[in-house]
């Protein structure tokens, strides 16, 4: 592009149409992934609200700028850069949280004295399935709600031993607490105070029936994931969502030219 053509762009009347040649055009959508992902991101890592709030200005600039000076592809890379690049700064605030998540990796026979972490990973487990307990209970609303426990142990436990910890379940449908206690298990994470109290009769009437004795300060524990694991499916998202914002908005440019060149092709 000449200075000439330059000076033409920028003094054009607001909203006429620029189009660039492909070169120009690709270059400029690629500068506006950069700044719209990288900028806003970078922020993210020091405040998630910084960060979006970094997108949304840089968004309207570049919506601005693409309008007075009519350039299409300007328009059309801020438009498809949006979303990709509010999905980084999302991965930059859960790669942060995930940094937080304090993790211990033990025997299973551990857990009731290992309070200090947040996640619990084990190599040595396997749930106790023949003494599972499951009920229901129903909201005001007529919404069926069901739950399910089960002794989590060593993979040598013998029922006269005693119950270090217990995996617990719930959801809306009768069928997948029993197919998620019969899932492996790896990471998991205490469940919340309130949910306890759910879980205490329901607990004391398994160990009455089967005969169990829990070990002092056995945890409830339900499934997560590993903060290794949430971390790089993070630093994935922020790195990678950019990258196929851009690639998905320059095949739409070279797509919108092709067919461009053919209807002036058959015009002519």
């Amino acid at each position: 592009m000449t200075s000439t053509s330059i000076q033409r762009i920028l003094h054009q009347p607001p909203g006429e149409k620029t189009v660039l040649p492909l070169m120009s055009a690709i270059g400029l959508g690629f500068a506006v992934f950069v700044l719209m992902s990288v900028i806003p991101s970078a922020l993210g890592f020091v405040s998630y609200g910084l960060g979006m709030g970094a997108l949304v200005a840089l968004s309207l600039a570049g919506l601005s700028w693409g309008y007075r000076t009519g350039i299409l592809s300007i328009l059309g890379a801020t438009f498809v850069a949006l979303l990709p690049a509010a999905l980084a700064v999302g991965g930059t605030d859960d790669l942060k949280t995930a940094r937080r998540i304090t993790a211990a990796e033990i025997p299973i026979a551990d857990a009731p004295v290992r309070t200090d972490a947040q996640v619990l990973i084990f190599s040595d487990v396997r749930v106790a399935t023949d003494f599972t307990v499951t009920w229901t209970t129903r909201r005001p609303s007529g919404q069926e709600l069901h739950y399910a426990m089960a002794p989590l142990v060593p993979t040598d436990w013998q029922r006269s031993a005693p119950v270090p910890a217990w995996r617990v379940c719930s959801g809306g449908d009768a069928d997948w607490c029993p197919w998620a206690l019969s899932q492996p298990v790896r990471a998991t994470q205490r469940v919340s105070a309130a949910d306890e109290e759910r879980y205490r009769s329901s607990m004391a009437e398994m160990t009455k029936r089967f005969g169990l004795t829990p070990a002092p300060g056995a945890p409830l524990l339900q499934l997560t994931t590993p903060p290794s694991q949430r971390a790089e499916a993070a630093m994935t998202g922020v790195i990678f969502m950019p990258i196929l914002g851009f690639v998905a908005w320059l095949l739409g440019l070279l797509l919108w030219r092709g067919v461009r060149r053919l209807r002036h092709g058959a015009a002519g």
